[in-house]
């Protein structure tokens, strides 16, 4: 509040204050003189120091905020002697009526309450004095800062016409601003600005604090979905998959071994290599007569056998006996695996176990289980990856197919293929340069979209269960900070505070 004094009274230590500041003036000007004539004559000296400025609006601000402080001063202690001098039921009574709880009932502390309480509602208006100014002030600047054809489009825009001064536009703008209520725009904007500072500071962990005590969700979906994939895809969920071949004999190490060692070592290897030939012949022996007494049988039951191991039971009856006869291999090689794995030795076994990644108990049988499950498992994988990849390469063939052949032979030369000498050979080499590239990479891409879709539907419970399991964050402090804006702007920011109470709506994903 500006006070203004009667004219009659003297402003006598105002203009000695004035008188002051210019004479410092006066004598820095006229040291600065003397300094330079010095420099003048002996160069190689070194300088003297250029005296500070003065800051007489910062000395002024100060004054100000001093004569505020002690203006506060005189009417807390005013208030303090009125209290004082009041009766104690009217104190307790105006103490009642200002919802102050005291626990002591004595009448110093009623009074130092009240005085207290008072003297905090004076604080905030002249803050919230302070900030509309300041919304003001920056409206006005941010006008000011326009050129002068900005401000006569903004004037148009606001059915502004005529030849007016850059000046007088302004304060159109700012009328037009003011009416259209901008100052309470402002001001809340102003608001919003320092509670988002206020929650960027904050760590993830309180955010989610904040939002859950708000009832606002905390997590989205999407992100979740994301992170778990992105961390899945670098263990190697997504890539083609790896059968490990356990059939392959281990050869000993031959280093520090005597030749003689040596020479026993080949012999013994050697013997296993035959060994391993003719177990081999014999598999393909049985599979042979397998597949005969499958071409003996009719359709009717080879889709019923097809069926009762899980397979597809479609197509002529030579593509259900290879189907059939497939089946039967792997069940057969299931069966030796699984021979092998029980003969090896316990610390063998839970080697083979370690370096698969396979979670199994120490006992030898579980564990041969578990990796007969892991293979079975990988099985399964490698053939959903070729199912992808035969789709990826469907759709590029039809790519490739609405391509002329003069286009054809310009992708070959690009990628560094012979032409051919056809449209269907050219074809079959890009197909083929792409199975051997890039096919798997798009497969991978295929598998992980999948991936993210059947997520988004697993729901918030297990996509937390995931990110904690791969070590995703779960957490996104800019989607957090954002619904907990957009709840306060809705119920307002009082519904922030724990004392408030309030439970909002959650925030869908």
């Amino acid at each position: 509040q500006l006070r203004i004094q009667p004219k009659d009274t003297p402003h006598r230590p105002q203009i000695g204050k004035a008188m002051a500041i210019q004479k410092r003036k006066a004598v820095a000007t006229s040291a600065d003189r003397v300094f330079k004539r010095s420099r003048a004559k002996a160069s190689e000296q070194e300088a003297e120091p250029e005296p500070e400025e003065e800051q007489p609006e910062q000395e002024e601000e100060e004054e100000q905020q001093g004569g505020e402080e002690a203006e506060e001063e005189a009417v807390v202690a005013a208030r303090c002697k009125e209290l004082k001098g009041t009766h104690v039921d009217e104190v307790k009574k105006l103490a009642t009526g200002l919802g102050l709880e005291i626990k002591s009932k004595t009448k110093a502390d009623l009074v130092e309450a009240i005085s207290g309480h008072e003297a905090a509602a004076r604080a905030a208006q002249r803050a919230h004095a302070a900030r509309l100014r300041e919304v003001v002030v920056r409206k006005k600047e941010e006008l000011e800062a326009l050129s002068l054809p900005d401000l006569r489009a903004r004037c148009a825009e606001a059915g502004v016409r005529g030849m007016l001064t850059k000046q007088a536009r302004v304060e159109l703008l700012l009328k037009a601003w003011q009416e259209a209520d901008g100052v309470n725009k402002g001001l809340r904007q102003m608001l919003r600005d320092a509670r988002e500072r206020d929650l960027l500071a904050m760590e993830k962990a309180s955010l989610r604090s904040v939002c859950e005590r708000l009832g606002v969700a905390p997590y989205a979906l999407e992100i979740l979905a994301e992170r778990v994939t992105r961390r899945e895809g670098e263990a190697g969920r997504f890539a083609r998959p790896v059968l490990e071949d356990d059939s392959k004999p281990e050869v000993a190490k031959a280093s520090g071994k005597k030749a003689g060692d040596l020479v026993e070592t080949l012999l013994a290897s050697e013997a296993t290599r035959k060994s391993e030939q003719e177990r081999r012949r014999q598999e393909e022996e049985a599979v042979a007569k397998k597949v005969k007494e499958l071409k003996a049988m009719s359709v009717e039951d080879l889709k019923k056998e097809l069926a009762r191991r899980g397979r597809e039971a479609s197509g002529k009856k030579d593509e259900l006996v290879e189907a059939l006869a497939g089946a039967y291999r792997e069940e057969e090689a299931a069966a030796s695996k699984r021979a092998k794995l029980r003969a090896m030795g316990l610390d063998d076994l839970k080697a083979l176990v370690f370096s698969r990644g396979v979670e199994a108990p120490g006992k030898k049988e579980a564990m041969v289980e578990a990796l007969m499950a892991h293979d079975v498992a990988q099985a399964a994988n490698l053939r959903r990856f070729e199912e992808v990849v035969e789709e990826v390469l469907a759709s590029q063939r039809e790519e490739l197919e609405a391509k002329t052949a003069a286009e054809l032979k310009d992708l070959c030369v690009a990628r560094e293929l012979k032409p051919g000498l056809g449209k269907e050979d050219r074809m079959e080499r890009l197909l083929q340069a792409a199975r051997s590239g890039d096919v798997d990479r798009l497969a991978a891409a295929r598998l992980r979209e999948a991936r993210r879709r059947e997520l988004l539907g697993a729901g918030e419970a297990e996509l937390l269960r995931l990110c904690a399991a791969t070590g995703a964050d779960p957490l996104v402090k800019e989607i957090m900070i954002e619904r907990i804006l957009t709840h306060e702007d809705e119920f307002g920011a009082e519904a922030s505070t724990p004392a408030a109470g309030k439970k909002g709506r959650s925030a869908k994903n």
